[in-house]
């Protein structure tokens, strides 16, 4: 028998279609040989021995039928295999498919949180961007009040005081000032000195007065 009737690889659905190829097989002196050498092989390679076979004018007619009712259950066979391969094929396609969208969903997932982390950022430069202006802004009304108040200092301050210490101009270090301060004071201490000093009446000599007062006025 060229074709098992329980081979389920054989692609055949109908086991009276499988008993009339055997049947034909065998009444035209052919045998499994073929078949079962056959079976595994592809298609081209099936077509070509069956080729040699009925080409070649050795071969008694009976068995190049029998061989081509072997290589017909062979085709339908290879169809089935082929069958078979093209559906794991597709399978692996809808796995792969599958797999391309999961990843995508992941993917799309991924970038949404990105641009989540994006905004964030964003958001965040832009306050800091904010407070870092409003520091400047600070800095330079603070600027602005310092040299308000160094020059109100300055207007404040008599001209003449400087210049009577050999000052021109008034120093702006606060070091240079603190000593012209010390000058100024110490100077002032020795001019009250000098005022006070002038200002002490002068004492009579004890006896003076009594004795002026005594004397007798000269005899004419």
């Amino acid at each position: 028998m060229a074709v098992d009737l329980g081979d389920a690889r054989s692609g055949f659905r109908h086991s009276e279609i499988v008993l009339f190829i055997n049947e034909e097989v065998l009444s035209n002196g052919g045998c499994p040989d073929f078949y079962l050498t056959f079976c595994s092989r592809p298609w081209n390679e099936i077509e070509d021995k069956l080729l040699s076979i009925i080409a070649d004018p050795q071969v008694p007619r009976a068995v190049k039928r029998a061989c081509t009712w072997s290589a017909l259950a062979l085709s339908v066979r290879v169809a089935a295999r082929q069958r078979e391969q093209q559906a794991h094929r597709v399978r692996r396609l809808q796995e792969q498919v599958e797999e391309r969208e999961t990843a995508a969903w992941a993917l799309a997932s991924q970038l949404q949180r990105l641009r989540k982390e994006r905004d964030m950022l964003v958001s965040q430069l832009r306050r800091m961007r904010e407070d870092l202006q409003q520091t400047l802004d600070d800095r330079e009304a603070l600027r602005r009040q310092l040299l308000q108040a160094e020059k109100q200092s300055r207007e404040v301050v008599p001209e003449s005081r400087p210049q009577r210490l050999g000052y021109d101009v008034w120093p702006l270090n606060a070091d240079e000032r603190n000593k012209v301060l010390a000058e100024m004071r110490q100077r002032r201490k020795d001019a009250d000195f000098q005022r006070e000093s002038t200002q002490i009446p002068l004492t009579t000599a004890p006896g003076t007065s009594c004795e002026a007062e005594e004397a007798p006025a000269p005899s004419v």
